[in-house]
Parts: structure tokens; sequence; C-alpha cells
């Protein structure tokens, strides 16, 4: 399938989709030139799911940015919280004065010839899930979540399964059956709300520039797209 044409029929979900590639090269160019983020003064920190197939975007930024902060894992939700913020805040170069943080993350998704929910991968014959912990989630019953015992070896999905069942009683209720494109929207909705609290409580006591790029990464057969979100900059006024 020729890229053209895979761009256009993605699309017609996320209408300000780019090659991921591209749109993170964008961005740090765009950061570098307007609000002078450079890598001798910024810390970039990713928040992105723990599935390897998101990973070439986050090494081309770290390629760029220098080592990289973790925040993330299942599903691409900041279970860093709170404590991961404000431990990164203190990790970032300072120079002649400047001091940038840079915020990156999302959830994803795959798309494979029309099938949203599926990527084929290297190497494997049979498609995979994308996102397979958010699909588990929409597998579970939420009736059953509201009684699940917490698991110490399990945290992260059983987060994952609480900030859908919103989503689960919405269709429950309606008598629809969940839909794995609705659920990620649904998911990116609730990552920005709580992404923009925690760098909103932090971006008082940080004195320096943060840039939070939010968005959903469509994974596929010729390589990964990105829908972006929120792309914000806080802090210092950029420079003319």
């Amino acid at each position: 399938m020729e890229l053209d044409k895979l761009k256009k029929e993605i699309m017609g979900s996320f209408p300000n989709v780019e090659n991921s590639r591209v749109f993170f090269m964008k961005q740090s160019i765009f950061l570098e030139e307007k609000y002078r983020f450079v890598p001798e003064n910024t810390h970039f920190a990713e928040g992105g799911c723990s599935d390897e197939i998101n990973g070439p975007e986050y090494l081309l930024m770290e390629q760029y940015w220098g080592s990289r902060f973790k925040f993330g894992g299942l599903a691409g939700y900041p279970h860093g919280g709170r404590t991961g913020f404000e431990a990164v805040s203190h990790h970032v170069p300072e120079v002649f004065g400047r001091k940038n943080l840079l915020f990156v993350t999302g959830p994803h998704i795959g798309y494979h010839r029309g099938e949203w929910g599926k990527v084929s991968r290297t190497n494997q014959d049979e498609l995979s899930n994308a996102c397979g912990s958010l699909a588990a989630a929409l597998e579970s019953d939420f009736d059953e979540n509201c009684e699940k015992a917490p698991d110490p070896l399990d945290r992260q999905q059983q987060i994952i399964e609480m900030i859908m069942f919103p989503y689960l009683k919405k269709c429950s209720d309606s008598g629809k059956t969940p839909k794995l494109l609705d659920a990620t929207n649904f998911l990116m909705q609730k990552i920005n709300e709580d992404v923009l609290t925690v760098v909103n409580n932090l971006s008082p006591r940080f004195q320096g520039q943060i840039a939070l790029l939010t968005g959903i990464t469509i994974n596929t057969e010729l390589g990964n797209f990105f829908s972006p979100s929120l792309v914000e900059i806080m802090g210092e006024p950029k420079l003319e």
C-alpha cells in the first residue's frame, strides 16, 4: 500500500495526522528556533506505551535531545504521576540561565488495511493487538472490575481498566459494543486532563519552560503516524 493512500485512509478518523518522524522533527526544530530549546538546556521525558512498536520515534527524539526520562507505561498513560514529573524537573540542565522540559505522551492504536486495533509486526505471520493493554481493558467485565481486589503485580493494567470504566458503562447502558478507536480517543482525553493537572501544578515551581506534546500514535505496516492533541508551551514567553 502506498504511503499517501494509507495516510488518506487514516485521515478519515484523524484529520490532522502526520508521519510521526516528520511531526516530531518539525516540533523539535520549532522549539529550537522559537523558544531556544537546545539539547544542552533541555531534558526530554516520554510517557508512551511500553509496546516496542512505538520506539522508533522516541529513539529519534532521544538522539536529538539526549537521554530520556520514562514516565509512561501500559496504554501510554502517565503512570509516573506527580512523583515522576517532580523527579524529572530536578534533572534538567541549566545553560546560561535557561532550562527546559519536553514532555511527550499519548496512547496508540494499530491500523491494518481498514481494520483498527490490529498491526502487522516484523517477522510475525499473524496480526496482533495495538494497543494490547487497552484492548484487554475493553474485554474485561466492568462490573467485576469494581469488585476486583488490587493486584500489586498488575497495577498498571488495573489503572487502565479503572480509567475506561465510564466508557464501558456508557456502552453497556446504550447496548453498544465498545470500539477500540472510540476507546483510544476517550483515553486520550483522560491523559490530557491528568497531564495538564500535573504540569500546571509543576509549572509555577519550575524556573524554565515546559513543552507538552500529546497525541495518538497510529501503528501501521508502513511505519507510525501521529495525530497531535495538545501542543502547549508553558513558562517564559517565546523569543522574537
